[in-house]
This record gives C-alpha cells, sequence and structure tokens, in this order.
C-alpha cells in the first residue's frame, strides 16, 4: 500500500512483494518412529463438500442504489441523487429484488449481497437497473399557525448491477502474487454461507421473519438468538455475565484446504457477549448496574420514587462500572435537543458517558420561534423540554452524553431508549466477567461434537426456504473429518541431579515436587496488604499471617531456603532489630496518596540495605490487594522498573481460594505450591531442566565436552495492538530470549511501535511487525553471551506469535531480516570470531478455530499376567485412564487429545511446512492445539526434530508442573505483553492527566523495561 505521506515514509512500513518471500516446502523423508509413542485417531471439525466446487463459474457485480425525492416546492432546484447509506442497503437490496420478481420471474436466492456494494450470482447478466417508487408520510409543523399536518414524499430509488467478472474458486495461498484471487473467494463463500441469516425479509414471509428473528450475524459468525432476548420472563434461564450482558452460542464459518488441495469447511463453537436489553430504557438499565435487585418491579418503583424526588442519585463511584459495561452502546431517542438546529429532533445515538451536569443546571440556547430573525436566548435544558411539551421527571439525574455522527449531545436518561436489535458487547471484560464466561462457555469435547453437528442442523443450509448454500453449490456433509495423529514421546525432564522425572499418564504432569535450581541466598520477605482507602483492609491480619505462613511453607516443600525462627508465621519475614519492627506493611494505599505504597516499599527497600546479613538473603515483596483495585500495573511498575526488586502480587480473592482449599479439600496445599514456583522463576531460579541439569555434578569429560557444544538461543515474539477499549494507543511488541544453554531463563525487552505519523493522534492499525527494534536484540545477544563463557549461540530458534496466514509471509521476511541486521551488529562488536549462528523461525497460531477431538479405543486395555512389575503399574495407569476418559464422556468415547499429540497428514497444507501440535491436556473444555507453520530453517532439521525441540519447549514454564499449550519462548512473550499492556494503563492513570503532552516511543519504551537490577524473569 503506498503511502500518503512520501516525505515521512521513513520509519513507517511500506508493503512490497519481495521475490524472496517464499513458504518453506516440508522436509522429505518419513517420520521415525523413536519419536513417537502410538498413533491415534482423530475428528476435527472441518467438513467436506457434498460436491466439487472448484469446477464451479459464479459472476460478480458491482451494485449502486440511490435514492432522490421527486416532488419539491416550485423554486426550489431539481432532486439530487443521494448515494443509500451502507446501514441501509441490505434492506433495499432486497426489497429491489423482489419488486423486481414481481415483474419478471427469477430465483430469490441465486443472488448473494455483501452488504456494501457486491453481488456475487450463479446467473450471468448484462447490466440490469431497478427501480422503485415509492411514497412516504412525513410529518411538518407550521412555525406560524403552531400546528402539524402530513405531507406525502415521492421517492425513486434506483439500483444498478454492473457486472464486472466471471471467476472460479482458489482458497490457495501458495503464490503471494494470487493473494488477491484467494481473498475474493473466501469472501464470496462467507457471504454465501451467511446468507440465510443475513437476508432482510418482508413482513409477510413468516418463515423467514422467524428465521431471523432467531438468528443474528456476526463477523462471519452465526449466533442464536436467545429466547430471553424476545421474552424477558425468560432471562433467568440466560448466561448472563453482567447486568443484561449475555453469551451468547453460535457458529463460525471458515474455510480451509486439505492436504491434496480440497478445500473443505470450518465449523467451529463460539460464544460472545451480546447485551440484552432490547427497547429497554436506558434509566431501567442503569438500574440494574447500581442495584441488580432493580429487576423486581417494586423495588424499581421504590427507587425510581427516589430518584424523581432527588432523595437519590448515581454514586460518582459507580460512572466507571458504568461507563465500562455502556460505552458504544446503541441506543435511539426522538426527543434530542439540538442546539444548532434549535429544536427536538429525533436521533439514533450511541453512549458516550455520564455528564457532570444535570437538566436542571446544563445551560441551551433557545429561540423564540423558527423564522431567521427569531431571538436567541439561553436557558436550561429542563426548561426546552417544558417549553416544548415534553417533561423530564427525573430532573436531578445526570444527563447522557451521547453522540450521533460527529455530533455530540446531551440527553435526559429516561428519553433515552436501548436499541432494539443484537448489538455485541465489546468494551473491556474484567476478571469476575471473564470467570462467569469461562464456566458457562466450556464444553467437554463430545458436547463440542454433539452442538456443532446439532446447529449446522438447525442452520439447515439446504432449507426449501432461503437455499442459498444449496443454489451455489456449496452444500457440506453433517460429517466431521477423520485425521490419523501421532503422540511423542514425552521429553526426558530431569532433577538437580540428573534423574529421569516420572510423568503422569495423557497429562504428563510432573511426580516431581523439588525444584532443579533455587537461590543460594536465604528468602527474606516484606508483606504489604493494598487497601482502597485507610481502615479498610481488603483482608483481616489473621488471614494474611496465615497465608503468608501456608506459602513460606509450600516455598519450603519446593526447596527454597527459608530462614527459621521460633514464631512460625514470622519465617523469612524481614526483621529490623535496631527498631524492633517486622516488614509487614497492612495498611497501604494507592487512591489516598499514591506515595503511600511507594513509601512503604522504599522504607521496605531500606530496611533490606541495612540488615548486617543481607549479602546472604534475597529480598522477595509479597503485595496483597482487592481485584477490583487494579492495583498491579502500579506495585508492578515501582516494584520491577523503578527499584528493581522481586515480587508477587496476589489477590484478596486467591489468598481467600487458597485458605479454603485448606479447610475443604483434604487440606490441598496446592496454590501454595504454584506460587511457590513463580516465586523461585523471579528470583532466578530453574524450576525445571530438559536433558541434563546445569547444577549436577559431571565428569571433566562432559565438562569439557559441553564448553564446546553448540549454543541454541530460543527467542519468543509476540505484539499486542490497540482497540477502542484495551486502554492503550500503542502497539507493544515483547521480545524474548533465553541466556542459558538449557533455554530454561530468559530475559526480555519492551518494543513500543508508534501508530501514528508526527503531528497525529495515536490510532490503531494492527500491524503485525517487530521491524524497529533498535540494538535490543543486541542487548539480549549480549546477555546470552556474558552467561556462557562470552559464547554466542550457533542456532537461533525463533517463535513468533500472532499472525495471520494474509500477513504471515510478509511479517516473518521483514522480522526475520531486523533480527539478522542486529546478530550482523553483535557480530561486528566481536571482531567475526563466530560464525554467523543458523536460524529457524517458527509461526504459532492460537487463535483459530479448529478443534482436534480424540476418538478412544472402543475395547479397555487389558493386564498381562506375563508382564514385568513396572509394566504392570503402566497397563493399571492405562485402564485406569481409559474407565476415567470413558466416564468423562459420557459413554462417547470423545475426548481431548493427549499431551503431544501431532498431526502432519491430510488436515496441512501441500506447500508450506506446518503442522499441528496439542502439547497440553485439556483439562477445561475442549483444547485448542496449536498450529506451527516454520517460515525458515537453514539449520537443515527434519520434521521430528522440530516437533520434538517444539514439544520439549512446552515444559518448560515456570508457572506450573506440566506441559503448557505453547513453547516457553513465545509463553513469556504473551505474558511479556500482558503486564506491558498493565503498566501503560498505570502510566496513564497515575503518571498523566487526560490532557497531558503524549510521551514520545523511546521514553514509553523505558517506562515499561524491567531493572536491570532485578534478579530473575519478571514475567513469570
Amino acid at each position: 500500500m503506498s503511502s500518503n505521506f512520501p516525505e515521512l515514509e521513513k520509519g513507517f512500513y511500506r508493503h512490497s512483494l519481495d521475490p524472496e518471500m517464499k513458504w518453506l516446502a516440508r522436509p522429505t523423508g518419513k517420520c521415525d518412529g523413536k519419536f513417537y509413542e502410538k498413533k491415534v485417531l482423530l475428528l476435527v471439525n472441518w467438513f467436506k463438500f457434498s460436491s466439487k466446487i472448484y469446477d464451479r463459474e459464479y459472476y460478480e457485480y458491482e451494485v449502486k442504489m440511490t435514492k432522490e425525492v421527486l416532488n419539491r416546492k416550485p423554486g426550489k432546484p431539481f432532486p439530487k441523487k443521494t448515494e443509500i447509506p451502507i446501514p441501509d442497503r441490505a434492506k433495499l437490496f432486497w426489497q429491489h429484488l423482489r419488486h423486481e420478481k414481481k415483474q419478471t420471474d427469477f430465483i430469490l436466492e441465486d443472488y448473494v449481497f455483501d452488504e456494501k456494494d457486491t453481488v456475487y450470482s450463479v446467473c450471468r447478466l448484462n447490466t440490469v437497473t431497478s427501480k422503485m417508487l415509492v411514497s412516504e408520510k412525513v410529518v411538518k409543523k407550521d412555525s406560524e399557525k403552531k400546528d402539524e399536518k402530513d405531507l406525502e414524499k415521492k421517492i425513486l430509488y434506483t439500483m444498478i448491477l454492473t457486472y464486472r467478472k466471471k471467476f472460479h474458486l482458489n482458497f490457495s495461498r501458495e503464490n503471494p502474487e494470487k493473494d488477491e484471487e484467494a481473498n475474493r473467494s473466501y469472501k464470496f463463500l462467507k457471504n454465501v454461507m451467511t446468507q440465510k441469516v443475513r437476508y432482510a425479509p418482508f413482513v409477510n414471509e413468516e418463515i423467514k421473519v422467524q428465521f431471523a428473528k432467531n438468528f443474528v450475524y456476526d463477523n462471519n459468525s452465526i449466533l442464536r438468538v436467545p429466547e430471553s432476548f424476545h421474552d424477558p420472563n425468560r432471562f433467568e434461564q440466560s448466561l448472563e455475565v453482567a447486568p443484561r450482558i449475555e453469551a451468547w452460542f453460535g457458529i463460525y464459518i471458515g474455510i480451509k484446504e486439505l492436504f491434496d488441495g480440497e478445500p473443505v469447511l470450518n465449523f467451529a463453537i463460539v460464544d460472545k457477549l451480546f447485551y440484552n436489553a432490547p427497547k429497554m430504557s436506558l434509566l431501567d438499565y442503569l438500574l440494574l448496574i447500581v442495584d441488580p435487585q432493580s429487576c423486581n418491579d417494586d423495588v424499581r418503583k421504590d427507587l425510581k420514587t427516589k430518584l424523581m424526588a432527588g432523595k437519590m442519585t448515581i454514586r460518582q463511584a459507580a460512572r466507571p462500572r458504568i461507563r465500562q459495561l455502556l460505552e458504544n452502546l446503541k441506543l435511539k431517542c426522538a426527543e434530542v435537543w439540538d442546539n444548532e438546529m434549535s429544536r427536538l429532533t429525533e436521533r439514533h445515538l450511541t453512549f458516550l458517558d455520564l455528564c457532570e451536569e444535570n437538566s436542571l443546571v446544563y445551560k441551551v440556547t433557545g429561540k423564540s420561534d423558527r423564522g431567521r430573525n427569531a431571538k436567541k436566548y439561553d436557558t436550561t435544558l429542563f426548561k426546552i423540554y417544558e417549553e416544548n411539551k415534553k417533561f423530564i421527571e427525573f430532573p436531578h439525574l445526570p444527563l447522557v452524553k451521547v453522540k450521533s455522527g460527529a455530533k455530540e449531545y446531551a440527553v435526559p436518561m429516561e428519553h433515552l431508549e436501548v436499541h432494539e436489535k443484537p448489538q455485541r458487547y465489546k468494551n473491556r471484560i474484567d476478571l469476575v466477567m471473564q470467570d462467569k464466561f469461562l464456566k458457562r462457555a466450556t464444553r467437554k469435547p463430545h458436547d463440542y461434537k454433539e452442538n456443532t453437528l446439532k446447529m449446522l442442523k438447525e442452520l439447515d443450509f439446504s432449507s426449501e426456504e432461503l437455499n442459498f448454500v444449496e443454489r451455489f453449490g456449496l452444500c457440506s456433509k453433517l460429517q466431521m473429518i477423520e485425521c490419523p495423529g501421532k503422540v511423542l514421546k514425552e521429553p526426558m525432564l530431569v532433577n538437580s541431579v540428573n534423574e529421569q522425572i516420572k510423568m503422569t499418564p495423557v497429562i504428563r504432569g510432573f511426580q516431581e515436587k523439588q525444584l532443579n535450581v533455587v537461590p543460594e541466598k536465604e528468602l527474606c520477605c516484606a508483606v504489604f496488604v493494598v487497601n482502597e482507602t485507610a481502615g479498610n483492609p481488603c483482608l483481616e491480619e489473621n488471614d494474611v499471617v496465615k497465608f503468608y505462613t501456608e506459602l513460606i511453607g509450600g516455598c519450603k516443600f519446593r526447596g527454597i531456603r527459608i530462614g527459621a525462627n521460633e514464631n512460625r508465621g514470622a519465617q523469612s519475614i524481614m526483621y529490623d532489630a535496631t527498631k524492633n519492627e517486622y516488614a509487614f506493611y497492612k495498611n497501604c494505599t494507592l487512591n489516598t496518596g499514591i506515595g503511600r505504597f511507594e513509601i512503604a516499599a522504599t522504607e521496605a527497600k531500606n530496611m533490606f540495605e541495612r540488615l548486617p546479613d543481607k549479602e546472604q538473603k534475597v529480598l522477595m515483596f509479597i503485595i496483597i490487594s482487592k481485584r477490583q483495585l487494579n492495583a498491579y500495573g502500579f506495585v508492578k511498575h515501582y516494584c520491577d522498573h523503578t527499584i528493581g526488586v522481586a515480587n508477587q502480587h496476589i489477590t484478596s480473592e486467591t489468598v481467600t481460594k487458597a485458605l479454603a482449599s485448606l479447610r475443604h479439600e483434604k487440606g490441598s496445599k496446592r496454590i501454595f505450591y504454584q506460587i511457590a514456583l513463580k516465586i523461585n522463576a523471579k528470583l532466578g531460579g530453574i524450576n525445571q531442566e530438559l536433558d541434563w541439569s546445569e547444577i549436577a555434578e559431571i565428569s571433566p569429560e562432559e565438562k569439557e565436552r559441553r564448553k564446546t557444544m553448540p549454543l541454541t538461543m530460543y527467542v519468543g515474539i509476540d505484539v499486542t495492538h490497540p482497540t477502542s477499549y484495551s486502554g492503550i494507543d500503542y502497539s507493544i511488541a515483547a521480545v524474548v530470549a533465553s541466556i542459558n544453554p538449557g533455554g530454561t531463563i530468559y530475559r526480555n525487552m519492551i518494543v513500543t511501535q508508534e501508530e501514528c505519523r508526527p503531528g497525529e493522534r495515536a490510532v490503531a492499525h494492527g500491524r503485525e511487525r517487530t521491524d524497529i527494534l533498535e540494538a535490543k536484540f543486541v542487548k539480549l545477544l549480549r546477555e546470552f553471551a556474558e552467561n556462557n563463557d562470552n559464547r554466542a549461540p550457533a542456532h537461533i530458534v525463533v517463535y513468533r506469535d500472532g499472525v495471520s496466514d494474509s500477513e504471515m509471509l510478509r511479517v516473518s521476511h521483514d522480522e526475520l531480516r531486523s533480527l539478522k541486521s542486529e546478530v550482523k551488529q553483535f557480530m561486528s562488536e566481536r571482531d567475526g570470531e563466530d560464525p554467523e549462528p543458523k536460524y529457524t523461525f517458527i509461526v504459532i497460531q492460537k487463535r483459530h478455530n479448529t478443534r482436534l477431538l480424540r476418538r478412544m479405543e472402543k475395547d479397555k486395555p487389558v493386564v498381562n499376567k506375563d508382564l514385568t512389575p513396572a509394566e504392570t503399574d503402566v497397563a493399571v495407569a492405562a485402564v485406569k485412564q481409559w474407565e476415567e476418559d470413558m466416564k468423562e464422556s459420557k459413554e462417547t468415547g470423545i475426548v481431548n487429545p493427549s499431551s503431544g499429540t501431532t498431526v502432519d497428514k491430510l488436515i496441512v497444507s501441500k506447500y508450506k511446512f506446518d503442522f499441528f501440535l496439542a502439547s497440553h491436556h485439556g483439562v477445561l473444555g475442549t483444547s485448542r492445539p496449536g498450529h506451527y507453520t516454520v517460515m525458515y530453517d537453514d539449520k537443515g532439521m527434519s520434521q521430528d526434530e522440530v516437533y520434538k525441540m517444539t514439544y520439549g519447549l512446552a515444559f518448560l514454564s515456570a508457572r506450573c508442573r506440566k506441559p503448557i499449550s505453547l513453547p516457553v519462548p513465545v509463553h513469556y512473550a504473551h505474558l511479556s505483553c500482558e503486564k506491558a499492556k498493565e503498566l501503560y494503563r498505570t502510566y496513564k492513570e497515575h503518571y498523566i492527566g487526560d490532557y497531558a503532552q503524549p510521551r514520545t516511543r523511546h521514553e514509553m519504551e523505558h517506562f515499561l523495561q524491567t531493572n536491570v537490577k532485578y534478579p530473575g524473569m519478571s514475567f513469570a
């Protein structure tokens, strides 16, 4: 895309098709069986078409729609044709077709409209013009006689279809030069598959009206509208995550290609959040947010009585929550005061915020009459409505700030009504909403399969009514594709003395309590309880002490060195003997004097510096606060960036849950053991290692061999982009890299990307690139050399997250070039003493809609009598697991794939090196495998070596004792991005005002970087 700012081109991305941008072919040769444990049969949520579709011809047309008012007053100019706004085109298009069908008989379902400017058809037509003359009644007010009269307006609607081209379907992206063809085919197919839901029926088309009532289209997905949307009495059955915000169930529709190039449909279950408040007054909705009990008629009536009398109003503390839930909600109002027009008018509006003023004090400009020479006068909005006989019953309530187009208005709350059409909730989801959503939206694999097929039957694409899919020859078989898979052998995970760690079957959890490498120094803690206000603790002091005591016990269980103390609750807590004080700060605050926490943290840091034995201790801050306080970003910035002290932030809800588990779950200490894992990583420890341990005793020969062994650096890259509700206006990229031979210790660098031209406000473009590294990767390379006897990596493996199919070639090419440039700079500093490293660049996609379901063996495993004791234990475990899986699947035999399940047949590409890997075993719902594409590899790795390396890296997360869904480099990159987002939100909230001068990209990067004094991995 060429730039509109040629003089500013430098430093901004400009797309160009580089001839070197090619897909890496899959390595030849068969897979080696020694890497695998067994073969499995899988079901994939891909569906074959009933017939071949590549040989079909389709036709594309451009559509233009206009309208003109024919009856005009004498002396007025001739009417102009005006273009129909995009939101109105869909309804009008189908009106035109029904109008033409009365003149010429044809099949309506032979046409599909993209609701903008393109029509697809199975028929070849020349230019078609459709005209409709419509009479509309309008009410006009006579300014002199002060009365109203009906007028008839005649409007001529015109639609012109102009033939563009004939085309065949092509979904392959093998040749980047044919991406335009692929994009057209993808767009065409999704329009055809969803047209049944997007069709605008006439009122007498009962079946079609009922279908439109039951389903709604949203971004390549069809969702079922719950009964509660049309019948408020059934709302108790809804999946509510916040007041009148529900999770709606639906199906995503995508297109994929099999290995032989055959196109298939990808149907995946989706859950999206929608408002469920059709035609509800905004006042009633606000009452539900402020007081959920207002769903009761008597309670609501009582609240309104108090509001009307001014005895109650909306509290200031409730405003942020109201804005979070209602921002950008579509509303409508018949009585909006337009100051420029000096009259009340009807408007479709968007919610922005609550005003600070009410209608009794909000000033507007009125006119004595409607004439040109009418006198203007200042008055209040309350009186303006009164003069127009539109009374405000709740004058003490704040007005609502809304917008229509570029105009903003202030409207009384009770005059606003929520739009009757289904609306997506796209605002930020807080943790409470997220928890509710996850609980309601997760499904076991057998339910996933059953619900997918049930939804497809309900949609019935080949029905007699609205059979667009059938007319275009795109019907599919209602049967998931079967696909072969294979399960990788578990990697050799070792403990601190190089003994292999045993793992549980299927899940492959680690059966080892001790951590491999813990700090040599003794743990020394300071505890902070951060409250919303002074004297209003989020936890009782006894609960904090009990939690800390159990946490220290969990650290001791993991092998971390703990300070001795007769008082069990004071073990390893910092103590200043000169002042007889413990480092226990139970009443810190953020909102009343931001420095409160900073003062306490600085005091604790100084106390540590005064300790006579500080060289034998390592400092750790334990910080507890309420989840709703949003203290995370603030405390993390001060501890990680400003003073460089390792810290663990824990919500009071987690503390309560952990203490409850001690009482109710047979004394479960799982949460304490999990937190101990993070503490060790943040202090520079290593929780688990592959193949060999760095601290295990080895022979002199082995030590010499390792000194000459080629080193590998593992790199993870992720980018998070600003959205309307993310709270950030920079793209933030995180680059993490391993700095030790085992790939277990990582450091990160943050890169911010300006999304605006100089002098412009920052806006989100969502560019997927990290090509502005500016020597940041050089710093990571230097740290790698410092930690490896001044040796450079011989092999750099990059895992890149979050790149779409259409951008994959360009992003990988640009970023690899940028990384190579950084490596070249690093090598030049070393006087060329090292050979240039080899590179492997792998893109991972997790936000796809492919699901793998494992079909269990029908027969239960048998324990043979001639097995060895060890083999018998394995066989018995297999029988137990089979029984548990069969019970979990409700006897269907459909379960999540085992950890290590790999797919490189049938559902992978014929022209690039890609594969699916389920590195973790999903416990909650239906797991999603990672989709990996190897974009570059001059190391010459085999398929098996790539699979094994990727799977092994999933076992090295410092956060848990089982494999995770991602290789650890890209997992850490993702965590770094999320942490940087929170720090940036804190920067905006606590350090700059709404109107402060924006900081430069370099200043922002400095704010987001971790202090070099931090002892371990701050993002763990």
